[in-house]
């Protein structure tokens, strides 16, 4: 991955880092910036600096490789209290950067364009000269690291500093500086064990003897410094280097916080969790309500027109849910779905939370968690917009009432008229009329036949059309129930579901951008 590109994906990656883990991000903040910034000057220019513990002779050694007295050397220590810088081109905007005010010029190297850092000690007992040389060893290109032949194990150079550039080895160069004071046998002793720790420190580089006093290993340190400058790539070494840490830092400290790659994810199902939703949003309450409903009715189309009325006497359970109209409304189903149900959907959503962010750290986990928490009670305090838009059957007609409507009302015509058939012929002496004998089936006059057989079939319709009505209430409950777990899982999965599995998704782009930061290159 180019340079160009890891600098974007860390910008991304501190995008999404910033909202849900911001104490994760460490200094890799400060390394885009410096990226930015250091890129914007150009590679014309390489800056190296001279780092190590007091005492180490980083002042001598400076001054023994630009070969005139600059920095100033004493045995009071400390002697460097502020940075100096000397160059052998023009790099005020560097300097400037670098917030170095002390410049000198000299004839550094033929190589190229070059700005050589004597730092104050980074074990300085002054705090503000610690924190120069902190700050100014991750704005440089290239670090020499110079240690003392009697401190080079020192905790402060290996536990605060080397042992975070393990993917800096191009650009780190360590020396054993005042190597006059070592007989050779002894000196190559403490050059190996200086090595070893710089193994353990994970970086692997030549320790190099040099000594300001004899000019030992001075050519072997120009050597490689003149390689460096002339290549002009130390600048973009240095800063993939820092990308490549951080990025290592950073999912070292996911690791810490308990997360986990995203492939280690659990896929949960959720539709128990859209059922439990769909109860306590009134499913089965307004699924009943439908099915009464439709009895109700129903049994007023096709019960015997004289007891209808009885039937027309009983609230409408849509109606008593307010469901009853075109008109979508706030609903009355709240008021006969138990508290309990809420509980328990509540209680689903958790566990599905919770087991669909098992992988990510614990406080990203618990931002997402607590978030669907919240979403959880909103989603059940609007769910009425939800049933009000679901299709109850409150207007529906079957054809069969239709017909047995009308079978009901010609059998009672037919009861009616056999009724009054019989009673004109009982009283037909003393109205004075002349009836004639009415025509019979067998020994059954028609009128009895009538008044007879319209009873038995409004009463046989009747019954067939209560049996109907149970059948037709349960196919409406279950088809309306059906409606709202649909519709009410729908909802559930756009207003719950998606950002969680948003959330899941940024986590993983958020991994992924991590592991691409390893790849960095220059």
């Amino acid at each position: 991955m180019s340079l160009t590109e890891a600098i974007g994906d860390l910008h991304a990656a501190l995008d999404i880092g910033a909202k849900r883990m911001p104490d994760l991000l460490g200094e890799s903040t400060a390394i885009l910036d410096k990226a930015v910034e250091r890129r914007s000057l150009g590679a014309d220019v390489t800056i190296v600096a001279l780092a190590g513990s007091t005492g180490a002779g980083k002042s001598s050694l400076l001054n023994a490789l630009v070969g005139r007295q600059i920095a100033r050397t004493s045995a009071i220590r400390p002697t460097t209290s502020e940075a100096l810088a000397v160059t052998n081109t023009q790099a005020a905007d560097v300097l400037d950067w670098l917030e170095i005010h002390e410049r000198h010029e000299a004839d550094l190297t033929a190589a190229g364009g070059m700005v050589l850092i004597d730092l104050p000690d980074i074990d300085s007992t002054e705090f503000v000269h610690r924190e120069t040389a902190k700050k100014l060893t991750s704005l440089v290109d290239v670090v020499v690291w110079v240690l003392d032949p009697q401190k080079y194990a020192d905790a402060v150079v290996h536990e605060d500093y080397l042992s975070n550039l393990a993917e800096h080895a191009a650009t780190t160069i360590v020396v054993l500086n005042q190597a006059d004071r070592l007989d050779d046998e002894t000196l190559t002793n403490v050059v190996s064990d200086a090595e070893r720790l710089m193994r353990e420190d994970g970086l692997e580089v030549d320790v190099i003897p040099t000594s300001a006093v004899t000019g030992r290993g001075l050519v072997k340190l120009w050597e490689r410094l003149d390689r460096i400058v002339e290549d002009k790539s130390a600048a973009d070494e240095r800063l993939a280097a820092d990308i490549r840490t951080a990025g290592r830092n950073m999912v070292g400290g996911i690791h810490t916080r308990g997360g986990k790659k995203p492939g280690q994810a659990t896929d949960p199902d959720f539709t128990p969790v859209a059922a439990a939703l769909a109860k306590a949003g009134g499913a089965d309450v307004v699924a009943d309500a439908a099915a009464g409903s439709y009895t109700k009715r129903a049994r007023a189309a096709s019960g015997w027109p004289v007891t209808r009325w009885l039937a027309q006497r009983k609230i409408d359970p849509l109606k008593r849910l307010r469901l009853d109209g075109d008109r979508a409304q706030v609903t009355g189903t709240s008021e006969y779905v138990s508290p309990a149900l809420a509980t328990a959907a509540q209680g689903r959503v958790r566990d599905y939370v919770d087991e669909s962010t098992a992988h990510m750290p614990r406080e990203w986990a618990r931002d997402v968690q607590s978030e669907m928490g919240e979403r959880a009670e909103r989603f059940l305090t609007g769910i009425d917009r939800v049933v009000t838009g679901v299709d109850v059957e409150a207007k529906r007609r079957p054809a069969w009432w239709f017909v047995f409507n009308l079978l009901q009302w010609l059998a009672l015509i037919v009861a009616i008229v056999g009724g009054v058939w019989l009673l004109l012929l009982i009283f037909a002496d003393t109205l004075k009329l002349q009836l004639g004998e009415p025509p019979a089936w067998g020994i059954f006059p028609a009128p009895t036949i009538m008044l007879v057989g319209g009873l038995l079939l409004g009463w046989l319709l009747a019954a067939i059309g209560r049996a109907l009505a149970g059948a037709g209430a349960n196919r409406t409950r279950e088809r309306v129930r059906r409606r709202l777990a649909t519709a009410i899982g729908d909802e559930a999965r756009a207003e719950l579901l998606t950002p969680l599995e948003e959330e899941r998704a940024t986590y993983a782009r958020f991994f992924d951008l991590l592991g691409s930061l390893a790849r960095a290159a220059s």
